[in-house]
């Protein structure tokens, strides 16, 4: 128990964000999936990570290995089977998605009471009619347009268009934003398997829309004239005219979340809906962060590389300086074990360094770290660099000649001289600019080698040579 008590208060308000931000996603992963064969897909990927982990910590180690290429393979399958839903997940998690929900809320009340009249009418002939209402989701990836209309909504036009001698009457007619857009439309069917068998195919095209988007539908029977509305796969039949007005516009003006959640409540219902659902994400939550981060208890120590940044170009830095600085930290026993070679580096910017000696204290603030893991101790804390103003020399170039040369012969370079830009104190200790060691059998045949400059003595910081090739050249003297 003071184990447990100990890991509880450990948890500090960041990692409360952590857990309940991992929690929400999962919860809306959930909402998202519930009630398709996607969902029992997700389940089973689930389970099959959850089983990967348990035997790499177990030590199973033949189990691991196979699990680890099957998850290979399992990441291009996830994008493969839940590509629709991904698409839809993603367009319904965009901020682009609640301005439009401010911009275009619920139907115009003439449109309204042209599609009630319409409805009313196809009902009463018993004629087979399917609408579907575009709101937030897109539709274009889900349904097959027959034929573009763009036009007005009007009751004699839907009249018109499912009457049985209309080329058009066949699949739905497709609302969006009081215009009729499309009309002959073929939607995805249900994949609810256990739909009772009295539902005919309209329904069932009604009930697979709405499975994908947030699409309302409605539904008259051709053979019972009956109207039926569907909203996030829910079908409700309606006897009376004002009933299903009444319920049209309702689904019509408010966006749903989710397909449990179609209309505003309070606060306190928002919280108490789904809670079986909205307590497992959250426990799931809290039992992974303790899983994979848990609280951080252990502490290594290890050795950082420096990085030093932003040197001005007209500076260098001169004389011995420290790279590696030996830092103490601190996170879960999971994060320590995973940590990379790199992963953890103190960078040191001296954008601000003046000619001479320049003093810097390390803080976590300058050592780069993962998520999760702290840094309690630097040492040593503090550093000194010396930085001279960097200084640009013209200096003639001498090849080095390996070889006697024939008489009446000479070597030239081209260019002659070179520019080296380096330290005040490291162009002073120059000795001389030569070049690689030139072969003159080798030369006397190619008569011109092209060749690195090198200077003199070895171990001095040169931060640039204007040109650092140049060409040896043999030459015949004229008399």
């Amino acid at each position: 128990m003071p184990f447990i008590k100990e890991w509880i208060l450990s948890i500090s308000f960041i990692n409360l964000i952590d857990i309940g931000f991992i929690a929400f996603l999962m919860y809306f992963v959930a909402i998202w999936f519930k009630g398709s064969r996607s969902f029992q897909i997700l389940v089973t990927l689930i389970g099959t990570g959850i089983f990967y982990f348990l035997a790499s910590k177990l030590g199973l180690i033949l189990t691991s290995i196979l699990l680890q290429y099957v998850w290979a393979a399992i990441i291009i399958v996830l994008v493969i089977v839940f590509q629709p839903e991904i698409r839809q997940m993603l367009d319904r998690a965009s901020p682009i998605r609640h301005w439009k929900n401010r911009q275009h809320q619920g139907a115009d009340s003439d449109v309204l009471e042209d599609v009630v009249n319409a409805v009313t009418e196809l009902a009463r002939q018993k004629t087979g009619a399917l609408i579907v209402f575009q709101r937030l989701d897109a539709l274009d990836n889900l349904i097959v347009k027959g034929k573009d209309l763009d036009s007005a909504l009007s009751a004699e036009l839907l009249q018109a268009i499912f009457q049985k001698s209309s080329p058009l009457h066949d699949g739905a007619a497709l609302v969006y934003h009081d215009r009729l857009k499309a009309a002959s439309c073929i939607l995805p069917l249900s994949r609810d398997e256990d739909l009772s068998s009295k539902f005919g195919t309209r329904h069932r095209a009604a009930i697979g829309i709405s499975e994908r988007s947030d699409a309302v539908c409605v539904v008259i029977s051709e053979e019972r004239g009956d109207v039926s509305l569907v909203d996030g796969s829910e079908i409700t039949l309606f006897k009376r005219r004002s009933d299903f007005r009444q319920a049209l516009e309702k689904s019509l003006a408010n966006h749903r979340f989710s397909g449990d959640e179609k209309s505003p409540r309070s606060l306190a219902s928002r919280f108490t809906s789904n809670w079986r659902l909205k307590l497992l994400a959250l426990g799931t939550s809290v039992f992974l962060w303790f899983l994979i981060v848990g609280p951080q208890r252990s502490e290594i120590g290890i050795s950082v590389p420096i990085q030093y940044t932003n040197l001005p170009s007209s500076t260098e830095i001169v004389g011995p300086w420290m790279d590696r600085i030996d830092v103490r930290i601190k996170g879960s026993a999971s994060g320590l074990e995973n940590l990379n070679p790199g992963s953890v580096r103190a960078v040191v910017d001296l954008s601000r360094v003046i000619p001479g000696l320049n003093f810097f204290r390390l803080t976590s603030n300058n050592l780069q770290v993962p998520p999760g893991i702290t840094i309690s101790q630097i040492r040593p804390s503090d550093l000194q660099l010396n930085i001279e103003a960097a200084s640009v020399k013209v200096f003639k170039v001498v090849p080095t000649i390996v070889g006697a040369l024939p008489d009446n012969t000479k070597i030239g370079v081209s260019p002659i001289e070179v520019k080296i830009r380096a330290s005040q104190g490291d162009l002073k200790r120059l000795q001389s600019v030569t070049t690689d060691p030139v072969n003159v059998s080798e030369l006397a045949l190619r008569q011109q080698i092209r060749m690195p400059v090198v200077v003199k003595p070895d171990g001095l910081r040169i931060d640039s040579i204007d040109p650092v090739h140049v060409s040896v050249i043999f030459e015949t003297e004229k008399n």
